[in-house]
């Protein structure tokens, strides 16, 4: 895409963005740690840093990640369903 930094999901190819990069405005979520935390940021802004020590990475919000819906913890809804399953 032209810019230095371009990542993307190994899995998936859905561009990542690295803290501090100016990114497209928009809404992103930190994929980096599992937490999906959610940013917004408006034009000529930059991704937040992660505070953690390690360089962070974010998606935009509007292009979902098959990778993230593996890795996201499961609901109690989603887990009383799969349970009523296994029993029948």
């Amino acid at each position: 895409m032209g810019h230095d930094n371009d990542a993307e999901c190994e899995e998936c190819g859905v561009r990542m963005f690295q803290a501090g990069e100016s990114a497209p405005p928009g809404a992103y979520l930190r994929v980096d740690d599992d937490s999906f935390r959610r940013v917004e940021i408006g034009a000529g802004e930059k991704l937040p840093p992660s505070y953690d020590g390690h360089v962070a990475l974010y998606r935009l919000a509007a292009r979902p990640c098959v990778c993230q819906l593996r890795r996201q913890p499961q609901t109690a809804q989603d887990v009383a369903i799969t349970v009523q399953e296994k029993a029948l």
